[in-house]
């Protein structure tokens, strides 16, 4: 079962970084502080499926917008990543609902309906296969949700 997290249980405390790192942030939900930071310092959304959290953030960065999206464990470990977003493109989080029983339906760049489905067990994956365009996660053979959509190339004019 999916819910939203209270946006006031959730504490981001962005870490200072160079012009090369990716933005992110020290994070705490319910008091309890993760082991290590998260990609990301804007949160645009936080929702709890079956003890564990889906965290969706931005990086604050106009013109160049990506969205992170987070699955950590219970105990805050992170269990899988993934990002949204392509070199001089913009996007802007727009919840469009919830599905139980652990999808996540948005909006965020490509005129793009997006859906995030949390697995109930992991699941085997091939790297740099298998998500649609403008999706990128960091290298393995594992992961714990999927990202579905269909992408529309930007238009020009």
């Amino acid at each position: 079962m999916i819910r939203p997290v209270p946006e006031d249980t959730i504490t981001l405390r962005p870490r200072q970084a160079s012009d090369a790192d990716v933005p992110s942030s020290d994070l705490a939900i319910a008091g309890r502080s993760a082991a290590q930071p998260v990609a990301g310092v804007v949160l645009e959304a936080a929702f709890e499926c079956d003890g564990r959290f889906v965290l969706f953030l931005t990086d604050d960065i106009p013109f160049e917008e990506s969205l992170r999206i987070h699955l950590l464990g219970a105990d805050l470990q992170l269990l899988d990543s993934a990002t949204l977003g392509s070199m001089y493109s913009t996007g802007r989080f727009e919840l469009l609902g919830l599905q139980q029983p652990g999808t996540v339906r948005f909006r965020f760049f490509g005129d793009t309906d997006w859906v995030v489905e949390v697995l109930d067990a992991p699941a085997s994956r091939m790297p740099f296969f298998g998500d649609p365009r403008g999706v990128h996660r960091p290298f393995g053979f594992v992961r714990h949700f999927k990202v579905h959509g269909d992408p529309q190339p930007e238009r020009s004019g």
